[in-house]
This record gives structure tokens, C-alpha cells and sequence, in this order.
């Protein structure tokens, strides 16, 4: 998406800006309010898995260096040197990203927002939001809740509070692993500088390590009976083979999550009646997109004029033939993956 001719020049810009200062954003708040969540702050990479793949990403990364951002382009030694994996052609690395602990991360946030005055209940699912006369009545198993304003923040999640969201996204379910720790000299050899890594396959390889030495990494899959158990494993296998590792550490932990992908892959504030808006940002990178999603959502809440945040207030939008289309991203999927198989990148 042509994001300035999409949103026009002004809106555009602010845009591009909050993305680009997402990751900064994301570790400036665990500085500021100490939180403990193994984060490091030494780049993201993405290697380029072919000589086409490497002409779009020294584009990319030539484009954000000319906004100033801390972008560079990697030949075939840097990338290699950096990632410990032969095979690349080359790569970028944006030097604002980073890796961390996501639950300690998300932890640390509420313990600073509570410090703060919030008030969080825990375990209480709110099961209705209707519209009276002063604002909006929130409704719980447990009780209710009257506010002037409401932020439905739950992503692919939460749809049932007000049924027209449900058809204005595609869900991916997305699944992450991680194995048991590596032995330090195999450890050493990959990712000495503790780099994040996502690939520019079409069906995308990830790795990082956690504070444990432990192999994250994770992808989406054609899913089917058993895929609870089986992607997991094939994200395990995969990795061992990307990586070079026939004696991969033994599969530690596995989770998933439904992510919402955005048909025009964008971040979007959806107006849903006087008061009461949505926020979906991340198209499956959730930690730093969601950060700065949440800045403008509390902006909003706090009285920012609308137009003055970063992206648009916009009607929900249902995508035509939901019912069929909502299984695009796991049929995309299975092309993607041909794909690399053919190009013998898998």
C-alpha cells in the first residue's frame, strides 16, 4: 500500500512516524518505568533468502534511511556474520528493534499503569456494551460499568462485543515455540549480537533467543485436524533445518494466538457510535505496533481531538463474501509455502 497516496501527504506522514518510532516507544517505556523483561535493544534483521528478495530489501531499507530512521543494508558476509546462517544473499537491519520477554513486558505495563491510578480486574469478561443516554453501559457477569468512553482493545478478539467487526478482518492463528537451551558454543555461533530475525520467505522464518538461550521462533501454518500439535512440531523441524542444527534441543513450550489481518495491512482506529472505538494495528507484529496503538487509543481517551491522532476514524468496513474470504490468509498460505518449495527456499 502507497501509504501517502492512500491517506494523503499530512495523515500519510504521521502515519509512517508511528510506526517507525514504534520499537524506540516500546523500549523507552521499560526504561522508564523498569521493567524487568530480558529486553535488548540491538536491532532487528531481515535476511534475504533471494537475489529478488535482496533488490526489495535494500530498497526498503534505503527508503527508511532517508527519513532519518537507524536502517542499514547487509551484504552476503554481514548477514552471515550477524546471523550465524549461511545461505543468505544479504539483508537490513533496522538497529531501533530488539527482542524481550512479551509477558513480562505486558506485566511490567500494568504494574505502571496501576502505579498510575488505573484499576485492572482481572478474570471479569465483559459481555455486552449498550448505548444510554450519558455514554455506555458495560456489562459483567459479575456487575456493570457506565463510561463515557469505551476502547475495545481485544484485536481478533472480542468481536461479540459488537457484531459488525467480525466481518472487517481475516484471522490467522499463528503459533510460536520454543526449544529447550542450547549448549553455549552452539549458542555463540548464532546470533552473537542477540539480533531479532524474521526472513523474507513468503511463508516467514523467525528466530530469536530469550535470556535462557532458548530458540524462539514460530510461523503460520495450513492448519487441519491435530495442528494444536502438529505446527508446532514442523516449526521445530524447520527450524533445526534453517538453522543447521540436527541435534536441535528438544521442543520446550509451544502457544498460539489468532492474530487479525487487516486487508489493506494497515493499523486502523474503527468509529463504532459516539465514544466507543476499536483499535487493530499490528497484522501479526503485535508488540511494537500494539505499543504505539495503545499511546494513541489513551490520547483518544484522554481528549486528543481526533484529528490530531496519526491515523483516521473510520466506519467498520466488511470485507464482501467474509464467510468465504476468511479462510484466504490459510489458502495464501499453502500457495506461499509451494512457492518456496519450488524456489527451493522451503
Amino acid at each position: 500500500v502507497d501509504i501517502l497516496a492512500h491517506l494523503g501527504p499530512s495523515r500519510g506522514e504521521r502515519l509512517i512516524d508511528f510506526a517507525a518510532g514504534s520499537a524506540d516507544l516500546v523500549f523507552r517505556l521499560i526504561r522508564q518505568h523498569g521493567i524487568d523483561g530480558d529486553a535488548v535493544q540491538n536491532g532487528w534483521v531481515q535476511p534475504a533468502h533471494s537475489p529478488a528478495a535482496f533488490e526489495k530489501v535494500k530498497s526498503r531499507a534505503g527508503q527508511w534511511a532517508q527519513r532519518g530512521r537507524p536502517a542499514v543494508t547487509l551484504d552476503r558476509q554481514e548477514i552471515e556474520a550477524m546471523t550465524g546462517v549461511p545461505g543468505y544473499v544479504g539483508g537490513w537491519m533496522d538497529r531501533s528493534g530488539g527482542v524481550l520477554n512479551p509477558v513480562a513486558y505486558a506485566g511490567g505495563l500494568a504494574d505502571a499503569a496501576e502505579k498510575a491510578g488505573a484499576k485492572i480486574f482481572e478474570q471479569t469478561r465483559v459481555t455486552s456494551v449498550d448505548r444510554i443516554a450519558d455514554g455506555w453501559m458495560l456489562k459483567m457477569p459479575s456487575g456493570s460499568v457506565r463510561a463515557g468512553k469505551v476502547l475495545i482493545a481485544t484485536n481478533a478478539y472480542g468481536w461479540s462485543l459488537n457484531p459488525s467487526l467480525q466481518r472487517t478482518y481475516f484471522p490467522l492463528k499463528v503459533f510460536q515455540i520454543a526449544t529447550a537451551p542450547l549448549p553455549r558454543e552452539v549458542r555463540n555461533r548464532l546470533l552473537p549480537g542477540g539480533q531479532g530475525v524474521g526472513d523474507t520467505r513468503r511463508n516467514l522464518f523467525t528466530f530469536r533467543f530469550d535470556a535462557e538461550n532458548r530458540l524462539i521462533s514460530g510461523g503460520m501454518h495450513i492448519l487441519g485436524a491435530g495442528a494444536d500439535t502438529r505446527v508446532p512440531q514442523t516449526i521445530w523441524r524447520r527450524l533445526g533445518r534453517h538453522l543447521g542444527l540436527p541435534d536441535l534441543p528438544p521442543l520446550a513450550y509451544s502457544w498460539s494466538g489468532m492474530a487479525a489481518v487487516e486487508p489493506d495491512f494497515l493499523p486502523h482506529l474503527i468509529d463504532l457510535g459516539p465514544g466507543l472505538i476499536a483499535g487493530r494495528a499490528c497484522n501479526g507484529r503485535g508488540i511494537a505496533m500494539t505499543t504505539a496503538m495503545g499511546k494513541v487509543l489513551a490520547d483518544w481517551a484522554a481528549g486528543t481531538d481526533a484529528r490530531d491522532l496519526p491515523l483516521p476514524f473510520a466506519p467498520p468496513a466488511p470485507i464482501p463474501f467474509h464467510a468465504v474470504l476468511r479462510h484466504a490468509p490459510n489458502m495464501l498460505l499453502g500457495w506461499s509455502m509451494l512457492r518456496d518449495r519450488l524456489d527451493g527456499t522451503s
